[in-house]
């Protein structure tokens, strides 16, 4: 009897916030090991934080356009990079705003199963502790799904 493929397309997802930081690659590094291992896909999320230039209008929208081109490329040399490694379904995704706040809206959002947050973890004292410590402190119960703490391997 021939076998019968799924047409059925995998909506799941391992979603991983990018940054320039070294636990981000240790981070980056087990979610395509885990996704490919588990044939889930994985959100590459790039967050913009919102600068208070409010009263130089014109500052604001340049620094906001060159925030989003540099997050962009940013986001471009990591896919390409991954599809060369792995054999991985990515999307990506900018957005601007607070980044506790943003990595909740992503997660609430239907359209993707996000089965797991996976976030990379400074030894010595970073920007990205601050995050890891809203969403395992006082955001956890906002959250319905594991997060994993990954320990930078440089550290």
């Amino acid at each position: 009897m021939p076998k019968k493929f799924s047409t059925e397309i995998n909506n799941e997802y391992f979603l991983v916030c990018v940054d320039e930081s070294n636990e981000f690659y240790a981070a980056l590094e087990y979610a395509c090991v885990n996704a490919q291992k588990q044939k889930i896909n994985l959100i590459l999320l790039y967050i913009i934080e919102i600068a208070n230039f409010r009263h130089w209008k014109g500052v604001e929208t340049i620094m906001q356009e060159e925030q989003k081109s540099k997050a962009k490329e940013l986001l471009n040399i990591h896919l390409a990079e991954i599809k060369k490694n792995y054999n991985l379904k990515i999307k990506t995704m900018v957005k601007r705003g607070d980044r506790v706040e943003t990595i909740l809206k992503v997660l609430k959002n239907k359209r993707y199963k996000i089965q797991n947050l996976i976030l990379g973890l400074a030894l010595e004292g970073n920007d990205t502790n601050k995050i890891i410590n809203s969403l395992t402190g006082s955001f956890r119960k906002k959250l319905n799904l594991p997060i994993t703490i990954v320990p930078d391997k440089n550290s």
